[in-house]
C-alpha cells in the first residue's frame, strides 16, 4: 500500500496551559492556534475534548486567526478531536495539566493533498468492499519478515481485546457441533427479529468456523445496525486479522471520531498502522491507548513487541513503559520491555551511567523468571557492548537453554566463539541457527496458511468504480 493510501492520524500537540499549574480538581482553560501544514491559520474548525475518566467533552470553535479556547472540569486524560470540511479529522491524546506558560498548537491536513494519508471519513459508506478470499502467498503489510510476524501478533493481541480490556472468551471453549447449532439459532432468530448483537454474535461463531467472509459481513451487518463501539471494534479486528490492512484502519479511524474514549480502538488503530510500516505513529496511538487505561497490560505488552523489532526508538514508548515498570515491579515482561525501551534510546552507547540501569532491569527480569530468554538475550548485547565477551557468552548460552529456538542468540554466541578461535563450537552454533531459522519460519508459513487474506474492492469518488487490491503493499 502506497503511503498516501494510509490511515494516519496527523498531528502535534505540545500542549501548553496559561494558567498557572491549577489544582486538580479546578478547571483548565487551555488556548492555542490551528494551523494548515503551510502555516497559514484554520478558522472555523471544531474542537472537542472529551473521553476522559473524570470530565464530560468539551467543544470550541476557532477564530478567524485560527485561535481557540477550551475548558475542562479537571486534570485528567482527554481526547482531542478537530474536524473541518476539507481537512482530514485529527485525534489526540493528551494528559492535563500542561506546563505553565505553554500554549497548545495544533496542525490540521488538507484532504487530498500530497501529505501522508489521514483518516477515510465514510459515515454510512465505507470507501471499501471486501469481495472474496485470497491465497495467504499475497499477504500484505509492509517491513521486514520479522516487522510482518509481529503485526500479525499485534492483530491477534489486539483481537482478543473486549471492551473492558480482558481477553475475549465468546465461543473458545464451544465444540464445533455446538457452534453450528448456536449459527442455525442465530439464522431463526434473525428472520424473526433483526438485532445488532445477534449478527455480531453470528460473526464470531463464523470466524472460529472458519467462515471469514460471513464473519466479515455479519460484522458489517451489527455496525449498520448499531455503529456502537463493540461494532466498530469486532468488525475492524476482523479486516486486520485477515490482511485488509487500509480498511481495518479505516474503520478503526472512524471508530475513534465516534468513541474517543475507547482503549481497543486506539490499540486496534495502532495495530493497522504499524502492518502499514508506519511504526512511530503506531506507538503513538498505543501510547493514547494506555493514557487512558493505566492500569491495563495490553497497550504496554504490545509497545514491547513494537520495540522488538525495531532498530531504534519509538516515539513515547521510553515514557510509557517506565510508568508500567514502575507500577508493576514484579512483572518480568514490564521490566524487560523498559530496559528494552532504554536500550533503544541509548543506540550505540556503552558508558557506564547508560547500561547499568539497563542491566539492573534485565537481571531483575530474569530473577522473577529464570526462564526468560529474550532478557538473557539482551542481557548479553549488553555485556558485548561493554567489550565483555565472557560475560556475553555466558548470557547467550543461558537464552538458547531456555529457548532453544532463538535463533538471533545462537547467531551471537557463534560469532564469539568465531573470534575467539573455537571453530568446532561456532559451527555447532552456526548450525543450531540456521534449524532455529528454518523451524521459525516453518511455523510461521503454517500459521499464515491457516488465516486467509480479504480481496478488497476500494470505490473511486471521482468515478464510481473500484479498483481490486489483494496485498496491502508499500
Amino acid at each position: 500500500m502506497r503511503a498516501a493510501a494510509l490511515i494516519l492520524l496527523l498531528g502535534a500537540l505540545a500542549g501548553r496551559a496559561l494558567s498557572e499549574q491549577p489544582h486538580p480538581t479546578r478547571p483548565i482553560t487551555i488556548e492555542g492556534t490551528l494551523r494548515d501544514s503551510s502555516g497559514s491559520p484554520v478558522p472555523e474548525a471544531s474542537i472537542r475534548l472529551g473521553g476522559s475518566d473524570n470530565a464530560a467533552g468539551r467543544e470550541a470553535e476557532t477564530d478567524e486567526s485560527g485561535k481557540f479556547s477550551v475548558s475542562v472540569p479537571s486534570a485528567g486524560t482527554y481526547v482531542v478531536r478537530v474536524e473541518k470540511a476539507g481537512f482530514r479529522p485529527l485525534v489526540e491524546s493528551v494528559t492535563l495539566p500542561f506546563r505553565h506558560g505553554e500554549a497548545c498548537d495544533l496542525v490540521l491536513r488538507r484532504s487530498g493533498g500530497g501529505d501522508a494519508a489521514g483518516p477515510i471519513d465514510f459515515d454510512e459508506h465505507p470507501n471499501f468492499t471486501v469481495a472474496g478470499l485470497s491465497d495467504w502467498n499475497a499477504a500484505g503489510g509492509h517491513g521486514s519478515d520479522s516487522s510482518l510476524r509481529t503485526s500479525e501478533s499485534l492483530a491477534r493481541k489486539a483481537r482478543e481485546l473486549t471492551s473492558e480490556g480482558s481477553p475475549s472468551t465468546s465461543g473458545a471453549s464451544r465444540s464445533r457441533e455446538d457452534l453450528m447449532r448456536r449459527r442455525k439459532e442465530l439464522h431463526t432468530m434473525l428472520g424473526e427479529s433483526d438485532h445488532a448483537e445477534l449478527h455480531r454474535e453470528l460473526g464470531d461463531i463464523e470466524e472460529r468456523l472458519n467462515e471469514p467472509l460471513a464473519a466479515e459481513q455479519e460484522y458489517e451487518r451489527a455496525w449498520r445496525l448499531d455503529p456502537s463501539e463493540a461494532n466498530y471494534f469486532a468488525w475492524g479486528t476482523e479486516l486486520l486479522l485477515h490482511r485488509a490492512i487500509q480498511p481495518a484502519a479505516e474503520v478503526f479511524a472512524k471508530g475513534i471520531h465516534a468513541h474517543p474514549g475507547s482503549e481497543r480502538m486506539l490499540v486496534g488503530l495502532g495495530a493497522a498502522l504499524y502492518a502499514s510500516g508506519l511504526y512511530s505513529q503506531a506507538a503513538e496511538r498505543v501510547c493514547a491507548a494506555s493514557d487512558l487505561a493505566p492500569r491495563d497490560r495490553t497497550p504496554y505488552l504490545l509497545l514491547g513487541k513494537m520495540l522488538e523489532t525495531s532498530p531504534g526508538p519509538l516515539a513515547c514508548t521510553k515514557q510509557k513503559l517506565a510508568r508500567f515498570s514502575a507500577e508493576t515491579t514484579e512483572d518480568a515482561a514490564a521490566n524487560y520491555y523498559y530496559a528494552l525501551a532504554l536500550s533503544r534510546a541509548a543506540g550505540n552507547a556503552s558508558s557506564p551511567p547508560r547500561l547499568e540501569p539497563i542491566q539492573a532491569l534485565l537481571e531483575r527480569s530474569i530473577r522473577i523468571d529464570p526462564n526468560f530468554a529474550a532478557a538473557y538475550l539482551e542481557l548479553g548485547i549488553l555485556h558485548a557492548a561493554r567489550g565483555d565477551t565472557e560475560k556475553a557468552a555466558a548470557a547467550y548460552e543461558r537464552a538458547t537453554r531456555a529457548n532453544p529456538d532463538l535463533a538471533e542468540a545462537h547467531f551471537r554466541l557463534a560469532q564469539i566463539y568465531k573470534k575467539a578461535g573455537e571453530t568446532s563450537k561456532a559451527r555447532q552454533e552456526f548450525d543450531a541457527y540456521e534449524r532455529a531459522q528454518k523451524r521459525e519460519a516453518d511455523a510461521v508459513e503454517s500459521g499464515r496458511r491457516q488465516i486467509q487474506q480479504f480481496v478488497v474492492v476500494f470505490k473511486d469518488p471521482g468515478q464510481g468504480q473500484g479498483k481490486t487490491s489483494v496485498s496491502e503493499k508499500p
